[in-house]
């Protein structure tokens, strides 16, 4: 049952993000280069380091992703007064109305892989999903303290 819920999560996020590739390419957009534009205006200013934590990502990749938004003007990185390595990230207002466009087509798109899934369904869900994640979570931060252990020994 347990592979069963894992196998068919994972299946789910794979065609989803098939679905949101195509869905971004009207507005020229990759689904990475979204998911940091997201990751960012939801919480900007954020330097790379702290992107990365959001993502499934290595620093080269995120690098070029960010490159290529700020060549589009969609991102602004500035430099901390403090810390001159420390580069923060922001969003343009061109990536506002960007991300804004492209979430009301994402709402919509969204409800309609729904439309079968009852409101209390998708409650259950929600709430069984989100005691998955916090299991994940704690699994995790478990491995790095004994993998800390182990190399403090």
């Amino acid at each position: 049952m347990a592979e069963d819920i894992f196998r068919l999560v994972q299946r789910s996020a794979l065609y989803y993000k098939r679905l949101m590739t195509k869905h971004l390419e009207r507005f020229d957009i990759t689904f990475a280069q979204y998911q940091v534009l997201s990751i960012v205006k939801r919480h900007q200013p954020l330097t790379a380091k702290e992107i990365l934590a959001y993502l499934d990502s290595d620093k080269a990749t995120l690098s070029g992703i960010l490159s290529r938004l700020e060549k589009r003007d969609l991102v602004i990185r500035s430099e901390d007064k403090k810390d001159r390595r420390l580069m923060y990230v922001q969003l343009s207002k061109t990536a506002l109305a960007l991300i804004e466009a492209i979430d009301d087509r994402t709402a919509t798109l969204n409800e309609e892989l729904l439309k079968n899934v009852k409101n209390r369904e998708r409650k259950i869900f929600v709430t069984a999903f989100e005691k998955i994640l916090e299991s994940q979570m704690e699994s995790l931060a478990s491995m790095e303290k004994e993998k800390q252990a182990d190399t403090d020994e």
